[in-house]
């Protein structure tokens, strides 16, 4: 299954658990086919203390976007380094597997066991104790500022 064509949604809570080598197996409902070229999009984000992975079709948008923003609009060039800086592109193994990096597994908290929660368009992967959420402080409002300036 492809989500990149926005075809299926993604819905439920499942139950999984991270490995040793920070590999989260996508729930059979929620996997996509993909080569490194259809990247997902992991990126840890404090306001809702978990990890929110994007399609493709959410990347396209943020990479387009991301293109509009110019050197002479240093505050939109911080707000995507803050963004770059929390997200890693991501695809499914031949086992349904996604490795995350160690930056987004601490700043989720994630341990062992771990629950993926739909989204419809993303879905989120969250720790069984996350961390608490951050929509005050300067860094969530710039990211938080980014993301809608880029329609996300």
């Amino acid at each position: 299954m492809s989500i990149g064509s926005n075809s299926s949604l993604f819905t439920g809570i499942h139950h999984g658990k991270l490995d040793e080598k920070n590999r989260v197996t996508i729930p059979a409902a929620w996997r996509f086919e993909g080569s490194p070229e259809t990247a997902f999009l992991a990126m840890y984000h404090p306001a809702v203390g978990s990890i929110v992975v994007f399609p493709p079709s959410m990347v396209k948008r943020i990479s387009d976007a991301a293109l509009q923003v110019t050197v002479s609009d240093p505050d939109k060039m911080d707000a995507l380094s803050l963004l770059g800086a929390n997200s890693i592109q991501v695809s499914c193994d031949k086992a349904g597997r996604i490795t995350l990096n160690e930056h987004v597994v601490k700043e989720a908290n994630l341990d062992r066991d771990v629950i993926f929660k739909g989204g419809f368009t993303t879905f989120q992967i969250i720790a069984k104790n996350p961390p608490k959420t951050d929509r005050d402080s300067e860094r969530t409002r710039t990211i938080l500022r980014a993301l809608r300036e880029l329609g996300i």
